[in-house]
């Protein structure tokens, strides 16, 4: 894909939408084309110029040959599945990139990553695994490898203030898990690799929507296994992933903050942060999509991001 004249339409205008626009901004190379979405009163403006917004993606491609080099798709994660077949049916030979999961049954993701990713290249917005304080973390601990040694335990905690909006949360997100847990999988990917779930658990009244699973992970042939908690009960959002290593050192990455440290002996010997100019989100979207469409890195392979799903997805959670 040439980095010139990169043309992108993206399909669902709410959150997620208006933020991979805004971090799209970001990259000379790229320009937002059209919208799609649903609601006839969304609007979308890119680089301060309004950009037209079709009621479907059959309406975008009757009323005008756009053929986008990229479509995103950011619509609610129950709608993913059918949404990516209708791109691959009017747009083939655009790449899709999903909001991450890719679904919320694994049906459905393997239909998007194997089988529309089959005929045209799919890949998943996995935008935490690739944001500014994980480059950051992946980057101080491979130059550190030698004194900090293996991993040998992750705990990453995801919480979400959804409680007074519940229902709202339920028809886009799922559940907690389901947003959140997939997070949580693909920033452990980027410093381990999971392989197994070993149990899921839902925690108190299912209302609350709180997760805890335990998954076993491999690291340079070693095994050490991770602890992942999901809620939508909360005041404030919370995020963060803690790595322990074999020296006793351990990496924290607080990723609504958008900053890390790494403590070695009792003290801190490297720090992250981030000026705080841009957003939380917008951070996380512009890092993904400068190494995705600019330093044209490869996200994850589509039998990572399978792997992923089948973590995430497979099998029912037992009572906490």
């Amino acid at each position: 894909m040439p980095l010139s004249a990169q043309k992108i339409v993206v399909v669902g205008i709410g959150t997620a939408g208006t933020v991979h626009v805004r971090a799209l901004e970001d990259i000379p190379q790229v320009t937002v084309i059209a919208g799609v979405d649903i609601s006839a009163s969304s609007r979308l403006t890119f680089r301060e110029n309004d950009v037209p917004v079709y009621p479907t993606l059959f309406d975008s491609l009757s009323e005008q040959r756009l053929h986008p080099d990229v479509v995103v798709v950011a619509t609610p994660t129950p709608t993913h599945a059918k949404i990516c077949g209708e791109v691959g049916d009017y747009y083939p030979d655009a790449i899709i990139m999903v909001e991450k999961p890719a679904a919320d049954s694994l049906e459905d993701a393997e239909r998007i990553i194997s089988g529309v990713g089959g005929k045209q290249p799919v890949t998943v917005a996995y935008h935490m695994a690739f944001s500014p304080e994980v480059d950051w973390g992946v980057s101080e601990t491979t130059k550190r490898a030698r004194q900090l040694g293996l991993p040998v335990a992750v705990e990453s905690w995801s919480a979400d203030p959804y409680q007074l909006d519940l229902d709202s949360a339920r028809a886009r997100l799922g559940t907690s898990w389901i947003d959140s847990g997939i997070n949580a999988l693909s920033v452990i990917e980027r410093f381990a690799k999971p392989v197994e779930r070993i149990w899921l658990h839902q925690h108190g009244d299912r209302n609350k929507s709180s997760f805890e699973g335990m998954f076993a992970c491999e690291a340079s042939g070693q095994q050490l296994y991770a602890t992942v908690l999901t809620s939508w009960y909360s005041t404030a959002p919370a995020r963060s992933t803690r790595i322990r290593y074999s020296s006793g050192a351990e990496l924290v990455m607080d990723h609504n903050a958008v900053a890390g440290y790494i403590k070695e002996d009792g003290s801190i010997s490297a720090m992250f942060g981030s000026s705080g100019e841009v957003p939380r989100r917008e951070a996380h979207y512009r890092a993904l999509h400068k190494s995705w469409l600019v330093e044209r890195n490869e996200i994850f392979s589509s039998q990572a991001s399978i792997r992923l799903h089948k973590l995430l997805l497979e099998g029912q959670p037992s009572p906490g």
